[in-house]
């Protein structure tokens, strides 16, 4: 040791050194022991996904992007068909007067008349002598039991083999007479006014077939006349009133 050099006291022993703060100095200079740590195992590695897993994850999104898209389709077209989504207007109903209440509901279709008994039997008398003829009725409405001057059209029963239709006048409950000698194919009632009845005949050319006439339309009408049945116009021929045969 050098001459002249200073040695520092000891601190008096059993008694801690202090520094010039004024804390006790330690004697080591590390603190106090520390726990020691829990043991902490390593995080798993990550496998990699395989190309299945990406795939099937990518198919995934995309088929919930597309719901959402169509969800998001469906309520924009269900707004735009209502009219947006502003409520609709709505307007009190005029409260109903006891006169519109009380009105009936009224039929643009007039009802149709009943016959009385006197006049069901006067019908069915000529239906009678229709059958008795071996023909029978087409349309029971051609018959106007309110007019003197009646007719009915009649088409012959199958087992009679007659081929053509007629028209069978009455006045009243008396029979008069038909309106041709031979029956026509095709006729039919087109007018009843007063004591004028308007036949039509459908009129048949040499190559016609019985399904298709092509000879145009012939009209005939009939008045009563000294108790018979008398046609105003002249009466078709047979050969065109019947198809050629």
């Amino acid at each position: 040791m050098r001459e002249g050099s200073r040695l520092r006291p000891e601190p008096p022993a059993g008694e801690d050194g202090r520094r010039g703060n004024g804390r006790p100095h330690r004697a080591d200079e590390h603190g106090p022991p520390r726990r020691p740590s829990r043991g902490v195992s390593p995080r798993p590695t990550k496998r990699p996904r395989g190309r299945v897993a990406k795939g099937f994850a990518r198919l995934t999104g995309f088929l919930a992007t597309a719901v959402l898209l169509a969800v998001g389709v469906t309520v924009v077209l269900m707004l735009t068909r209502d009219g947006g989504t502003d409520p609709p207007e709505t307007f009190a109903a005029p409260a109903a007067t006891p006169q519109a209440a009380a009105k009936p509901k009224t039929s643009t279709r007039p009802p149709g008349r009943r016959l009385t008994p006197a006049q069901r039997a006067s019908r069915d008398s000529a239906i009678k002598q229709l059958r008795s003829q071996g023909y029978e009725p087409v349309a029971l409405a051609d018959y106007k039991p309110r007019q003197s001057l009646r007719v009915l059209i009649g088409r012959p029963k199958a087992s009679t083999g007659v081929r053509g239709r007629r028209a069978f006048f009455f006045v009243r409950e008396e029979y008069l007479g038909t309106d041709a000698a031979e029956p026509s194919l095709r006729v039919r009632v087109r007018r009843q006014r007063g004591g004028v009845i308007t036949i039509a005949y459908r009129l048949f050319s040499v190559a016609d077939k019985p399904c298709c006439p092509t000879a145009g339309t012939a009209t005939v009408r009939f008045t009563m006349a000294d108790g018979r049945v008398v046609p105003q116009d002249p009466l078709p021929p047979v050969a065109s009133r019947l198809p050629p045969s």
